[in-house]
């Protein structure tokens, strides 16, 4: 696939000094995503650390480039036209794992994640809550404001 500009999109930005440690951004996004609260459904990865304080989340930089959109062979990696969103369409993932293999992140980070449907393993990842006017439900749902959401006219 050849390698043509893509629209820029919108970023989640983490406050680590502001995080409580909490975890509501995890419950929260599986909760509007995959309708329940669990937090290997998420979108967002909350790594808590107790004995520092010092808690981390892993979460899609929605990269300028994205390496997962341009290895996926059945184009089920795509990028959505109003926000510019890179997510995964899971009608038209086959389990092949090259978003994974693709992803500057992986495997340090857990960005790119896969759940069983039936005996198909179907990868997901954030997707900036596209279809949410709101914007993301993790931001919004932070009681601590150590979420953010970066407009792609506002992204440096």
């Amino acid at each position: 696939m050849s390698f043509q500009a893509v629209k820029k999109s919108g970023v989640i930005k983490f406050f680590p000094e502001r995080c409580t440690g909490c975890g509501v951004c995890e419950l929260a996004c599986a909760l509007y995503h995959e309708n329940g609260c669990n937090p290997a459904l998420s979108r967002i990865h909350f790594i808590k650390d107790s004995f520092t304080g010092n808690h981390i989340i892993e979460v899609c930089v929605q990269c300028l480039s994205p390496g997962c959109y341009y290895a996926c062979p059945t184009k089920a990696v795509e990028i959505d036209p109003k926000s510019g969103a890179r997510y995964i369409d899971e009608k038209k993932c086959t389990g092949c794992g090259k978003c994974v293999e693709a992803c500057p992140l992986m495997p340090e980070k857990e960005i790119i994640r896969f759940k069983k449907v039936g005996n198909k393993r179907v990868f997901f990842k954030c997707d900036l809550c596209k279809d949410r006017v709101e914007g993301p439900i993790c931001v919004e749902c932070c009681p601590a404001s150590a979420l953010t959401y970066v407009r792609e006219d506002e992204r440096r």
